[in-house]
């Protein structure tokens, strides 16, 4: 009986030390899911995850083992990240719809036309603008690890658009992101926050009749088939983060956290260089698909959309505008 009542408290010991030690590849084998919301390889928000993947593969000795989803199979941008802090997901790209739920008041970067290049907007994220994100995402259970650059976001449509006048009444489907309705409306379209894995149908079905975003998620898309036209509006610089789960990454030692962040760092600048490099031949095989490319002025559109500065300083603390002087100048 002594033997047994011993044999049981080595149970319950043994228990209790496995949920308090950490997560790694000596005591169990870690499988680690990403996911995307985008539709389709050939570009960098899909093939990033497999450099990711097999950056962590082979990193890890193969101890870690990713597995991939995408084209929103696991959701769109608000589950997926939502599934990233409940743990069930342990990576995700993250877009303007998340940052507009986390981050919306100590961000400038989706202003249109505020800035003009991804230096600037580095310089951002290198002063105090970048440490206020990474510490905001972490409360809410995410950890940020900087961004990666998609080029610049234009505009699809099947209206002619030379003059901001075109675009009066126009129905164009926006991320879900309040902030940008208000630039949209200023043009006088009707924006209708849709998420992003229903675009196509959207268009298709009339519910919109225009879209903006950049050149390789166009792509993605197959716009050309419900799309006459692209407008090289080049609003925003458009970026796209990784996101890892807090919660996951607390399981794991040390060494495996820092060999995922560094991972998600080198995939996002992999990222940068694979799109800059893919957007011509993503334009010339659009137009061959019979996709117009219209260049309107740019001048006209960028004095409404910075007539809309006094709503953002509002929103803003008080301390972002100063920061994103600094780094436009």
């Amino acid at each position: 009986m002594r033997h047994a009542r011993f044999g049981f408290l080595w149970t319950i010991a043994g228990v209790l030390f496995l949920l308090v030690t950490p997560f790694s590849p000596a005591n169990a084998a870690i499988e680690m899911t990403i996911a995307t919301f985008h539709p389709r390889t050939g570009t960098a928000d899909v093939e990033g995850l497999y450099y990711y993947k097999e950056l962590v593969e082979k990193r890890s000795n193969a101890e870690i083992k990713v597995k991939v989803f995408y084209g929103g199979t696991l959701g769109g941008e608000r589950e997926l990240v939502e599934q990233l802090k409940l743990g069930t997901i342990h990576l995700c790209l993250g877009g303007w719809a998340t940052r507009g739920a986390y981050v919306k008041d100590i961000i400038s970067w989706g202003v249109p036309y505020l800035f003009s290049n991804k230096d600037q907007i580095l310089a951002t994220i290198e002063g105090r603008i970048g440490k206020e994100v990474k510490a905001a995402y972490e409360k809410n259970g995410i950890i940020w690890n900087g961004v990666y650059f998609r080029g610049n976001r234009q505009l699809t449509t099947n209206r002619y658009v030379k003059t901001p006048a075109d675009l009066k009444g126009m129905k164009i489907r926006l991320p879900e992101n309040p902030d940008w309705l208000v630039v949209w409306k200023a043009f006088g379209c009707l924006p209708t926050p849709i998420p992003s894995p229903e675009i196509f149908n959207s268009l298709q079905t009339g519910v919109v009749e225009a879209q903006e975003n950049p050149i390789s998620s166009n792509y993605n898309r197959r716009l050309w088939e419900v799309q006459k036209y692209t407008v090289l509006t080049n609003h925003i610089v458009d970026i796209q983060s990784y996101l890892l789960s807090k919660k996951f990454l607390g399981k794991l030692d040390t060494k495996y956290q820092g060999l995922l962040v560094k991972a998600a760092i080198d995939t996002m600048k992999w990222c940068t260089d694979f799109s800059f490099n893919k957007e011509k031949e993503l334009i010339e095989e659009m137009k061959r698909h019979g996709m117009k490319f219209l260049t309107p002025e740019l001048k006209p559109f960028q004095e409404i959309a910075l007539g809309t500065m006094d709503y953002f300083k509002k929103k803003w603390q008080p301390w972002v505008l100063d920061e994103t002087m600094k780094a436009i100048k």
